[in-house]
C-alpha cells in the first residue's frame, strides 16, 4: 500500500511538531501595520472559513513579523514552506493528534497578528483517515481489483 502526503498534510504535520517542541502558544499582538506580531500557521477542514471557524490545528513558528501586507507574504512563504519539509511522517502525527478523521481534505492557512486567517493556496491531494490514532484507508481510497493474467506458456 503505497502511502501519499500531501502538501497540506505535511503543513500540519509541521505545526504538530513545532507545538510539541515549543509547547508554547501564539503571543498576541495589536494589528496595527507598524507594529511586529506573530506568524500562525493553522489547518481548517475546508478551504473556504468564516470569521467564526476555529482551526483544527494551529501553532506559531516563532517569526514576528510586520502586521501588513509584507508580513503576510512572509508569513505565508514560511507556512508553505513549513509543510514542504514534512512529508515523512505527517499523516502517522495528525492521526495521533486528531486520534478519529474521516475523508479528512485539510486545508492550510495563515494569519499574522489579529488579523483574520488566509487561506495559503494549499489543500490536500487525498483525504485523511484515522481511527483511534492510527492511519486507515478511506473508503474513498481506489480499490485495486485486477486479476492477475497468466500465461500458461511461461508455467512450469
Amino acid at each position: 500500500m503505497a502511502l501519499r502526503i500531501s502538501k497540506n498534510q505535511l503543513f500540519i504535520l509541521l505545526v504538530v511538531i513545532i507545538n510539541t517542541a515549543s509547547g508554547e502558544d501564539a503571543t498576541k499582538s495589536p494589528a496595527n501595520p507598524d507594529e511586529k506580531g506573530n506568524c500562525t500557521c493553522g489547518g481548517f477542514s475546508t478551504s473556504t472559513i468564516t470569521a467564526e471557524s476555529a482551526p483544527l490545528l494551529a501553532q506559531s513558528p516563532g517569526l514576528m513579523v510586520k502586521c501588513n501586507e509584507e508580513g503576510e507574504t512572509a508569513c505565508k512563504n514560511l507556512c508553505v514552506a513549513l509543510a514542504n519539509v514534512t512529508k515523512a511522517k505527517g499523516p502517522e502525527i495528525l492521526c495521533k493528534r486528531l486520534k478519529d478523521a474521516d475523508e479528512l481534505k485539510l486545508s492550510a492557512f495563515f494569519k499574522v497578528c489579529e488579523n483574520p486567517w488566509i487561506y495559503a493556496d494549499m489543500t490536500a491531494d487525498e483525504p485523511l483517515c484515522c481511527e483511534n490514532e492510527k492511519i486507515k484507508t478511506c473508503a474513498s481510497a481506489p480499490k485495486d481489483n485486477t486479476t492477475a493474467v497468466v500465461d500458461p506458456k511461461t508455467v512450469m
